[in-house]
């Protein structure tokens, strides 16, 4: 089969943790990679400032990188006023090939992917990865009209619907009356030739943390690393006998005011709390099997690639009781779930934690048999057969413009 998969807002082989790239590029380039082994040709599309080029990225795995907004380095919000470049550009670069779907990859991609597929005449097979409907309702900050509009446009008119999670699965047919009849559930995975646990943990000397702490993903108000911080700051003021310690690997995506050093700074928390680059996959690999819990503060998450990774290295995860998170850890056995992003709950937890390291060890062996669950070959097969019922239950998309005003 020949796929056109659009990540327009980010290229998929981005290093996760920085600027807008997140477990979305992760899931693209590892789902595309899972296909192209199978033996489908895969065609990763996305947006670049430089010159429109392609390059082969691996056997049957191509990425076309299409020139719009020369020059101009675009933040997440600006980039639907590219869209009418891109669709040019794509029009023009992609002209020599055929394609038997298309699935585009968060509503950015899905508006470019309408009009392509109107052109080609060839299925959309659509996979949200997060709405703004219910990011809205989880973590109550607000979304632009034009995302909601799109979205709403986008749902009905895709031949397919591609939902990460059960979970985000009824969030759709709640928040949009999306028809079950069109949606398939596809579990993202894990390369668990990288993330595995490691052939002994790393001993500390003795006297060293009753509970060391790792984070890794932007740092946004979203993503609640600040949940983190000032959870850790209650822990150590109600038991100050205690040693938690926190890494916390990403860079700063979105507003600039959101300054997480100086929270760490006002909180006292310069020796317990440290900062770093985002990490390379087998980097993280490394910091999370030698982590005694892997936190996932998030405000909103449909799906938690980071806690799922973090679980095949053998360590338990901290985590919101939101979204797609509902899934992938399994609640009291290979983590914890906490009912609401609030820092004293948190920090109850992570004391717990600190005194018991009897729950940290059991979790972790959970959190190993949980994550067998997810591989990307799995998720390549079950995405096949979402483009076959899409070619197969293929109606012509609506006509229309479909072009942001």
């Amino acid at each position: 089969m020949r796929i056109a998969m659009l990540c327009l807002h980010t290229s998929p082989l981005e290093q996760p943790g920085a600027g807008d790239a997140g477990g979305m590029n992760v899931y693209v380039k590892n789902l595309a990679f899972a296909l192209g082994a199978l033996g489908h040709q895969v065609h990763l599309v996305t947006r670049t400032a430089e010159l429109t080029r392609t390059e082969e990225v691996r056997e049957n795995v191509w990425i076309h990188y299409l020139q719009a907004a020369p020059g101009q380095a675009l933040s997440k919000e600006q980039l639907p006023g590219i869209i009418p470049e891109a669709v040019t550009a794509a029009a023009q670069h992609l002209a020599e090939f055929t394609f038997d779907v298309i699935h585009a990859h968060y509503w950015l991609s899905g508006m470019l992917g309408l009009h392509l597929a109107q052109t080609w005449q060839v299925p959309l097979v659509l996979s949200m990865h997060t709405s703004a409907a219910a990011k809205e309702y989880e973590s109550g900050i607000a979304e632009p009209v034009l995302r909601k509009h799109s979205e709403k446009t986008l749902l009905a008119a895709a031949t397919r619907v591609i939902a990460n999670t059960p979970v985000e699965a009824r969030q759709l047919t709640r928040f949009y009356a999306l028809a079950s009849t069109k949606l398939d559930v596809v579990l993202p995975g894990v390369d668990h030739r990288i993330f595995h646990p490691t052939q002994d943990k790393l001993r500390r000397p003795e006297g060293s943390d009753d509970l060391h702490v790792v984070y890794a993903g932007r740092m946004q108000k979203l993503k609640g690393a600040h949940l983190l911080i000032a959870a850790i700051g209650q822990a150590l003021r109600s038991r100050p006998e205690l040693k938690i310690t926190a890494d916390l690997y990403g860079a700063l995506s979105g507003a600039a005011d959101y300054d997480l050093p100086a929270m760490v700074a006002a909180a006292g928390l310069a020796e317990q709390v440290t900062f770093h680059a985002p990490l390379s996959p087998e980097g993280l690999a490394t910091v999370f099997a030698n982590a005694d819990v892997v936190a996932v503060p998030s405000l909103s998450e449909t799906f938690g690639l980071v806690a799922a990774e973090a679980q095949a290295c053998g360590t338990p995860v901290i985590a919101n009781q939101v979204g797609g998170l509902n899934y992938a850890v399994h609640d009291q056995q290979s983590g914890w779930l906490m009912p609401q992003p609030d820092a004293e709950i948190w920090a109850e937890q992570l004391v717990k934690l600190a005194r018991n390291p009897g729950l940290i060890s059991r979790a972790g062996h959970a959190a190993l048999e949980h994550s067998a669950k997810f591989t990307w070959e799995r998720a390549a097969v079950e995405a096949l057969a979402s483009y076959r019922l899409a070619r197969q239950d293929r109606n012509p998309l609506p006509p229309g413009n479909f072009l942001p005003n």
